[in-house]
């Protein structure tokens, strides 16, 4: 017999593949409804996220993390993945287009995602606890991104901090040359901080 988690898992995951399927593959779901948007401020900002590809890479990540649920391979990191979506279409639903029966469906869909993931909450220990690190990093000074960009007073040297100038600067040109509109102009604000504290790191550091 399934049990209920199996089924929430699976449902998700139908939800996910069709719809995300339906906007690279229009003419081979015809049956697939996919959200409406009739308030000009969501026209604007869909068609907006349409041109500079970020919509796409959203229908990327739910096909993905859709088709994980389904597998059941990877399901944690799958849904960390989707419900950053789901949060982003649950707001615009909500939000900016207003609409009752688009809200409930998309506040159901992020429900779903939430659910899910506090059924798998041991997963996400490591991350959650304090002082967390990712994958590869250690927690000396200069080993990890918070000492780099986060806290100046970490104690990282200028050696460190050249190796970590590029992916800052790889970060800036793409904001700069390839993410066009608004979500440029976003991009470059949030690496604002980070620049801030790799200069102050930079001439605090020694050697």
């Amino acid at each position: 017999m399934m049990r209920p988690l199996d089924m929430l898992r699976l449902a998700l995951g139908a939800i996910m593949v069709p719809t995300a399927l339906a906007y690279f593959l229009p003419d081979l779901l015809p049956f697939v409804r996919t959200a409406t948007w009739e308030g000009a401020m969501a026209v604007r900002l869909m068609d907006q996220l349409d041109a500079s590809g970020l919509l796409a890479v959203a229908k990327f990540v739910q096909l993905v993390g859709g088709l994980a649920l389904l597998l059941n391979r990877a399901v944690p990191f799958a849904l960390a993945a989707m419900v950053t979506v789901n949060v982003c279409g649950a707001f615009v639903a909500v939000i900016i287009e207003g609409a009752p029966g688009l809200s409930v469906l998309a506040l159901g869909v992020l429900a779903l995602n939430a659910l899910l993931m506090f059924a798998y909450i041991e997963a996400y220990a490591g991350v959650l606890a304090n002082g967390a690190l990712a994958d590869g990093e250690e927690e000396e000074p200069g080993a990890n991104y918070n000492s780099l960009f986060v806290n100046p007073l970490a104690g990282a040297s200028r050696k460190q901090l050249l190796v970590a100038l590029a992916p800052l600067l790889g970060a800036a040109w793409f904001f700069w040359q390839v993410v066009l509109g608004l979500n440029s102009l976003t991009g470059l604000v949030v690496l604002v901080l980070p620049a801030l504290v790799w200069l102050v790191s930079f001439v605090r550091a020694k050697g």
